[in-house]
């Protein structure tokens, strides 16, 4: 299909159902294009010839001078068909669906969508919509929109360094007038509604692309095609160009009930929430927050690294920011003697520390943008946060402008926080004016900050990615082996485990008993204590019906456990199959749960949490994006509140972390190799023992053949 350069910068416009009532949206799209001074052509599609200021008006598409780059389709829904077919068969380059009735209102609507898209791809038309908002490009004049956000007067519908991506349409007429209250606008915005051609990945890559978008704001309610948004992200990375999120539908009703704990956990938060991070994307808690964010990002030079400096005149505003900051994982290293002694004559009833508080600047209002520039000229911080509170409103225009001039005159990122209120409004505007990056918000400009950082630590991780594990047909065959036609494959415990060896992970040693007498023979060889689990396809988590007995001594115990086993299973679901017992080494040791699971959207993903027979009570996991390198797995493990047992809590010995992070990228990589083939993998626990992380349990569920 063609690319988005004739829907996004069209040179004409052909409004199908273009009438002469104001109130339609055909009528608004005239007026938008008129009033923001499009230049190019704008026709009207009416069979009822009405004369209509502004637009010549044809009876048909097919009687158009000229193809037009872009039909609005201000018709009925159930007319919509045809006129994508009509601007296909003139070579019209794309089509613009406004209207509702489609796949949001049921299946008729979801067939009637279905049709207009065939009709889309089969003639070559783009087409953005159904239940799309348009496209606002200011420089360009093409407002092809009918959002009330096009009311303002014409010199307010302002360009910008952010592109602006919305799955919403009045959340996108909101930012739109935010940001003309600042004195801002977006470079090229664009509403996809039900995407039923046009999608998110398809636009960022064009943002990416375009020479005035230095960051890219995304309202997004889902990702329609994972790896596509992936390639998009990356490429964004590489172009320097920060993505930021507000991701609205986070919550996980009518997810599907996963088998595994692996699946259980890893949510479609979760799931969301690590593509985000491993793309470097910033996610925001409101429409709000993401402007500000995109905004101080798309104006911040990506700094170096976390250490940040901090200078402001109010004690309490300085304690504040440090609090913010180091909740956000930022460091403040505190100043060195030599910037001490340069800070020293510029206090007055200050502290040198970071944050810096100057006290009073009354008497002398220039020491604080001079402060600032001691940090700014000091090598030990990447980025420096001048934070102005209410000071006498005469000394607003100096300070702004001299702010503005610093932040010209260094590559250093300067982002202002301005919480100087209604007294200093002058001064926000004139580092707004300046295009200085400001915001007024304390947990915008941190989590831009995280932000940036992040961004940073992803744009090197890509030049030492961790390359997929290469195809072992040995592995491929064992795991072809158990595949169904048609169905998925639920391994069971002991076919879990010979795959986790195949797969290179060391298990604890066991085997399969048929029998109690097997069973006697099978702990006299791995030794005692050990542990005896029912194997059954049926019941994937054992301990629930009363399938585990732990730490058995000897052979007298190993055989009462082995009827009791029987009894207990049998009396609690006796439709279950049993295919034997596991006999193995009990090993003892701090429990963690690994895993993979393929997401529908994104494809394989990788978890790690604190792990046992609790794991789902628990809820401490993290999840990642394959490939992983080693610092990525430290990052996951990291964050888990569960971390501390693996440092020896409370005298107990301290587990091997690094070699947990190894695992966990051994995984990842296994992920990338084979997510065609593994749907979930769940090793829980994994348990450190004896100086080592082992596989305890196993359960695979393949994908079907």
């Amino acid at each position: 299909m063609p690319d988005l350069a004739r829907l996004l910068t069209p040179a004409s416009v052909a409004i199908a159902g273009l009438s002469s009532d104001p109130s339609k949206h055909g009528a608004k799209v005239l007026s938008g294009m008129r009033r923001f001074g499009f230049g190019g052509a704008v026709w009207g599609v009416n069979p009822k010839l009405p004369e209509i200021d502004g637009a010549e008006v044809f009876g048909s598409l097919a009687d158009l001078p000229e193809p037009p780059d872009v039909v609005v389709v201000a018709v009925p829904a159930a007319a919509a068909p045809d006129v994508v077919r009509t601007a296909g068969d003139i070579g019209a380059g794309a089509a613009i669906l406004f209207g509702g009735g489609f796949a949001e209102a049921g299946a008729s609507g979801a067939e009637l969508q279905a049709r207009i898209h065939q009709v889309a791809r089969a003639k070559g038309v783009r087409l953005l919509g159904p239940n799309s908002a348009g496209v606002i490009n200011p420089s360009a004049g093409t407002v092809l929109s009918f959002l009330t956000c096009l009311e303002r007067p014409a010199d307010e519908l302002r360009t910008g360094p952010v592109g602006l991506v919305t799955q919403s349409g009045g959340t996108g007429s909101y930012l739109h007038n935010l940001a003309a209250e600042r004195g801002s606008g977006f470079a090229v915005s664009v509403s996809t509604g039900n995407e039923a051609d046009v999608e998110v990945a398809e636009v960022v890559e064009y943002l990416v692309a375009h020479q005035d978008v230095r960051a890219i704001a995304l309202v997004l309610e889902t990702v329609r095609n994972g790896p596509r948004f992936v390639s998009a992200a990356r490429a964004a990375l590489d172009a320097g160009k920060a993505i930021v999120v507000c991701k609205i539908g986070r919550t996980d009703v009518g997810q599907r009930l996963m088998r595994t704990h692996t699946g259980a956990l890893a949510g479609s938060v979760r799931r969301f929430d690590a593509v985000f991070d491993a793309l470097g994307i910033t996610v925001t808690a409101t429409p709000a927050e993401l402007l500000d964010v995109a905004e101080l990002m798309a104006r911040t030079p990506v700094p170096a690294g976390d250490r940040i400096g901090i200078v402001t005149h109010s004690g309490g505003t300085a304690v504040l920011l440090a609090d913010k900051a180091v909740d956000a994982g930022l460091s403040l290293p505190q100043p060195s003697d030599e910037l001490g002694r340069r800070l020293g004559p510029y206090l007055q009833h200050g502290a040198t520390g970071n944050p810096t508080d100057l006290g009073g600047i009354i008497t002398e209002p220039h020491r604080y943008v001079e402060v600032v520039r001691c940090f700014v000229d000091d090598p030990a911080y990447d980025v420096v946060v001048p934070v102005s509170t209410p000071h006498p409103s005469a000394h607003t225009p100096a300070r702004a402008r001299d702010l503005a001039a610093l932040g010209a005159e260094t590559g250093k990122p300067l982002p202002n926080l301005w919480l100087a209120g209604d007294l200093g409004a002058e001064g926000l505007r004139i580092l707004r004016r300046a295009g200085v990056p400001v915001t007024t918000d304390v947990d915008a400009l941190v989590r831009a900050l995280s932000g940036l950082v992040r961004l940073a630590e992803v744009r090197r991780a890509r030049e030492r990615e961790e390359s997929p594990a290469p195809d072992d047909p040995g592995l491929r065959a064992t795991l072809t082996g158990f595949r169904r036609t048609g169905a998925a494959a639920d391994l069971t415990a002991a076919e879990s485990m010979r795959v986790a060896v195949a797969m290179g992970l060391e298990t604890v040693a066991g085997a399969l008993a048929s029998s109690a007498d097997e069973a006697t023979v099978v702990a006299e060889r791995v030794g005692y204590p050990v542990v005896l689990k029912v194997v059954s396809a049926d019941l994937p988590h054992k301990s629930d019906v009363g399938g585990v007995r732990l730490n058995l001594p000897g052979p007298a115990e190993l055989a009462a456990a082995w009827e009791e086993t029987t009894a207990e299973v049998a009396s609690r679901d006796p439709a279950a199959r049993i295919d034997g017992m596991l006999v193995e080494t009990y090993s003892p040791g701090i429990e963690m749960i690994l895993g993979i699971v393929r997401d529908a959207t994104f494809g394989p993903m990788v978890l790690v949490g604190t792990g046992g027979t609790l794991a789902e009570a628990m809820d401490d996991v993290s999840v990642g994006l394959p490939p992983l390198g080693p610092d990525d797995a430290g990052r996951m493990i990291g964050s888990l509140r569960g971390r501390a047992l693996l440092h020896g809590f409370r005298g107990a010995a301290p587990a091997d972390s690094g070699a947990l992070a190894e695992l966990v990228v051994r995984l990842s990589r296994i992920a990338a190799t084979y997510g065609d083939v593994i749907e979930e993998l769940d090793l829980n626990p994994v348990v450190f023992s004896g100086g080592r992380w082992r596989v305890v349990d196993a359960l695979i569920r393949l994908a079907p053949a």
